[in-house]
């Protein structure tokens, strides 16, 4: 298999601030460095996290080509089609706003910072959509006009959604 990730470019990737929520209710606001040194977590925002982690299942609200798809382990998400990508290449998606569990979330503004998850996804098909007849056809006169269109999808699996331990 071949390993491509999606360059953050593509995605669009900003990561300038992280909110913590517990259910609905607000618990801290943090603001992320943008340089490149490790970051350094207040003790508040180590303990929510671990709360986090410790949870069975994750869910995460993912934007790829500017549309957002929440997704679970082992979902498949069916998505316009990427020329780039060949069948089996792996990506990991970095640009997330949402990340939580059936207790926690973890709201981004706009993005969750990509140190705190790893969400990895499969190319599994590039199927064809359905055949659409488009007729053109001028009052009055014989011409008629008659096209065909089909959408090309890529089809993700998303094989792995990790909280990272900070």
């Amino acid at each position: 298999m071949a390993f491509t990730a999606i360059s953050r470019s593509l995605l669009g990737f900003r990561a300038k601030s992280l909110g913590l929520t517990e259910g609905r209710r607000f618990m801290s606001h943090i603001q992320s460095p943008s340089t490149d040194t490790p970051i350094k977590w207040s003790s508040n925002t180590s303990e929510l996290v671990s709360r986090l982690r410790d949870q069975q299942k994750y869910y995460a609200t993912v934007v790829i080509k500017g549309r957002p798809f929440t997704v679970t382990a082992n979902d498949i998400i069916i998505m316009d089609r990427i020329k780039d990508l060949e069948l089996g290449d792996l990506l990991s998606l970095s640009q997330v706003t949402e990340l939580g569990s059936r207790d926690y979330t973890i709201k981004g503004q706009p993005f969750v910072d990509p140190s705190l998850f790893s969400i990895k996804a499969t190319v599994i098909e590039h199927p064809d959509g359905k055949l659409f007849t488009v007729t053109k056809k001028k009052r009055r006169t014989a011409h008629q006009k008659v096209t065909y269109h089909r959408n090309h999808y890529t089809m993700l699996r998303v094989s792995a959604i990790t909280v990272t331990k900070i």
